[in-house]
């Protein structure tokens, strides 16, 4: 009987054990500077100040295990490729987030934690590259084609020329097809891996365009009906400067455009005449552009040759 109850007491005090283990685990939070550090290192090169700029205890009201624990919110500082001072933020409650259209048990709201901490610092990372893409692209690559005038004020996608709006959108669609909550999990470890991590300190737009899930699309449209005949002279600086931002990538590159002559405006606006381009790794596909389900259909032909899966399951 003392040998049965000193098992016993050893097996609750080992249960006791594990589950302090696991208690203080949870109440610590997620160690971003140790978890990331070597991704960190790799997409900064080196070169960053990690600050704190805010910590404490929380606790998410809509997840499934109200426990309280420690979050911080860091302030990422580093340089791009030209040298520039950047702020990269990371708040350390991502991991414990719980959507309301995700119906999580305790087990896996526990268990997910980590894996919504990488979708997250994935994401952010996607954003910086997005960011930095787009100012490079207005400010310094289209401006070689194109006499037009941007006002970040107006929007920091567009820009006006003599009769006609031209669109930039410089995109890493991978994150389209990521969520955190199992949907290509592995693309996800994959992109924060030291070893295939993009990195931010070098990114400008052409070499955004090395990345197979990189792709740029340019939409131009003509709306001053006495500027129509400009369509081939846009078609042909447009096709031009995609290949310029192709011409880094070791696969040829993803790339739209759309130039087309249009009057109206917004749900009223007619397409008069449309030159279409849809180019996956340098070869061009054969694409309806008219509506969403081309550009969708598109996305998906690009992730697809990586090997995500495209599904909605």
């Amino acid at each position: 009987m003392k040998t049965k109850a000193k098992a016993a007491l050893i097996s609750a005090a080992a249960i006791v054990g594990v589950a302090g283990g696991i208690w203080l685990t949870w109440c610590r939070g997620i160690d971003y500077e140790k978890r990331y550090k070597e991704l960190f290192d790799k997409t900064f090169k080196g070169d960053y100040k990690i600050t704190v700029t805010k910590s404490g205890l929380t606790y998410n009201p809509k997840a499934p295990f109200k426990i309280p624990f420690r979050y911080k919110i860091y302030d990422i500082e580093y340089k791009d490729k030209n040298g520039n001072v950047r702020h990269f933020d990371l708040n350390t409650m991502a991991g414990y987030e719980s959507s309301e259209y995700v119906d999580e048990s305790i087990t896996d709201y526990i268990k997910n934690r980590y894996k919504k901490s990488d979708y997250y610092v994935m994401i952010s990372i996607v954003n910086d590259i997005n960011d930095i893409a787009r100012k490079d692209a207005n400010y310094n690559v289209i401006p070689e084609y194109f006499d037009v005038k941007y006002d970040p004020d107006v929007s920091s996608l567009s820009a006006k020329g003599d009769g006609y709006e031209i669109v930039v959108f410089p995109f890493e669609i991978s994150s389209l097809y990521v969520d955190g909550y199992g949907q290509n999990d592995d693309k996800i470890a994959e992109y924060i891996s030291p070893e295939n991590c993009p990195v931010l300190s070098d990114i400008d737009l052409s070499s955004a365009a090395k990345s197979k899930t990189y792709m740029l699309s340019v939409t131009i449209n003509i709306n001053d009906e006495t500027k129509y005949d400009m369509i081939d002279e846009l078609t042909e600086k447009a096709d031009a400067f995609c290949k310029e931002y192709t011409a880094a990538s070791d696969v040829g590159g993803n790339y739209k455009y759309i130039v087309r002559t249009i009057k109206g405006e917004k749900d009223e606006t007619e397409i008069i005449d449309s030159n279409n381009v849809f180019v996956i790794n340098g070869e061009k596909v054969d694409l309806d552009p008219n509506g969403t389900k081309a550009y969708n259909k598109y996305k998906d032909m690009i992730v697809e040759k990586c090997g995500y899966n495209t599904s909605d399951e």
